[in-house]
């Protein structure tokens, strides 16, 4: 809800369910909130807005439309950030920026830079395009449990490359290998 309120430049937004829960406990910026209507109490929280987001479409074109998975809050978020670089999986005409099926359209005015990058959501899934690389995510959280695994992680998969695409021939040459 905290998005909602920062895309749409609200001070808080209200929030039903959370009045007596342990969010009261853990998160000091709820705070409660009479309804000047109905007198009411309510939860209110403070507006998230992101300095930089980075979604990811599945295609866009050079305006900066993305059309993006609709199972995600994307458009939401690219609305509430101060600035959001869209990592597509393909560049399209603008008349082929169209939502389909699964698709959300989010338009070039919350969006300030688009990055071309095929499987740019990988290891995750890319809906029609890859599924996820459950191996990837299994040596990364393995990784996760060690200071030095995790290091090295970071030097192979993250810093080591020196692009997207190669990181993609790093990881090709893994799952050939196996």
């Amino acid at each position: 809800m905290g998005l909602q309120a920062g895309a749409n430049g609200l001070p808080f937004i209200p929030v039903i369910g959370l009045l007596n829960s342990d969010y009261m406990k853990v998160n000091r910026d709820f705070v409660t909130m009479k309804d000047p209507f109905t007198g009411g109490e309510y939860v209110v929280v403070p507006p998230i807005v992101p300095d930089v987001a980075v979604i990811h479409a599945f295609k866009g074109d050079v305006f900066g439309n993305v059309i993006t998975d609709s199972f995600r809050n994307d458009r939401l978020l690219a609305m509430a950030a101060r600035k959001t670089i869209a990592v597509i999986e393909e560049l399209v005409e603008p008349d082929e920026v169209l939502p389909g099926k699964h698709g959300v359209f989010v338009s070039m005015v919350h969006i300030n830079a688009v990055v071309v990058a095929p499987k740019g959501a990988h290891p995750t899934a890319c809906r029609d395009a890859y599924d996820i690389d459950t191996a990837h995510i299994m040596t990364y959280m393995e990784a996760a449990k060690d200071e030095n695994k995790f290091m090295n992680y970071l030097d192979t998969y993250i810093t080591g490359p020196k692009d997207h695409t190669q990181y993609l021939k790093v990881v090709k040459s893994e799952v050939n290998n196996d």
